[in-house]
C-alpha cells in the first residue's frame, strides 16, 4: 500500500505540482487523511478551479529550484546548475571557474536521469541530488555531451 503521504512527497521532490497541490487542497479540506491508502484519492470529486489557483500562487513552493545546463568555452562540455534563476547561473559560474558563460538553458527534463559521480561510481537522479543540497545556487558538476557521468571541477 502507497499512503497519501508517500505520494504527496513523492510528487513534491519530483516536481508534480498538479498532483500535490491535489493531495494538499483534499487534506485541508478533510477529503482524505495523510495515513490513508492513495488509491482512496481516486474517489474525490477535486475542485479543479481551487487547485489551480493554488498552483498559481504555487502555495507549496514546487518547481522553485530547476535544473540548469551551461555551454561552456571547451567544446562539448555543460556544466549542471541547480538554481532558482538563469542569472545566478551566470554569477556562480564565473566566481567558480573565472570564465564567462556561453548559453545557458533550462533542463529539467534531465532530472530524472541517472547520473554517475565520477569519482565515486555512485549513481542517483538529480531529483535525489538536490535534496542533499540546502543553499542556493549549487554547481553539480561537468558532464560531456552524451554521456551520464559528472565530474567535479
Amino acid at each position: 500500500m502507497i499512503t497519501v503521504r508517500e505520494l504527496f512527497d513523492y510528487a513534491s521532490e519530483t516536481d508534480m505540482s498538479l498532483t500535490a497541490h491535489s493531495i494538499y487542497w483534499a487534506i485541508m479540506n478533510k477529503k482524505i487523511r495523510f495515513d490513508e491508502n492513495s488509491e482512496k484519492l481516486n474517489d474525490i470529486v477535486f475542485d479543479q478551479p481551487a487547485i489551480q489557483q493554488m498552483m498559481k500562487e504555487n502555495k507549496l513552493r514546487i518547481g522553485r529550484i530547476k535544473l540548469y545546463v551551461m555551454e561552456t568555452k571547451h567544446p562539448g562540455w555543460f556544466a549542471f546548475y541547480l538554481a532558482e534563476h538563469s542569472l545566478d547561473v551566470y554569477r556562480l559560474h564565473e566566481e567558480l571557474f573565472r570564465e564567462p558563460g556561453v548559453k545557458v538553458t533550462q533542463a529539467d527534463r534531465l532530472m530524472v536521469r541517472l547520473m554517475a559521480c565520477a569519482e565515486t561510481g555512485k549513481e542517483e537522479s538529480l531529483y535525489d541530488y538536490r535534496k542533499g543540497v540546502s543553499l542556493f545556487p549549487w554547481y553539480v558538476g561537468h558532464v560531456m555531451a552524451g554521456e551520464r557521468v559528472l565530474h567535479r571541477m
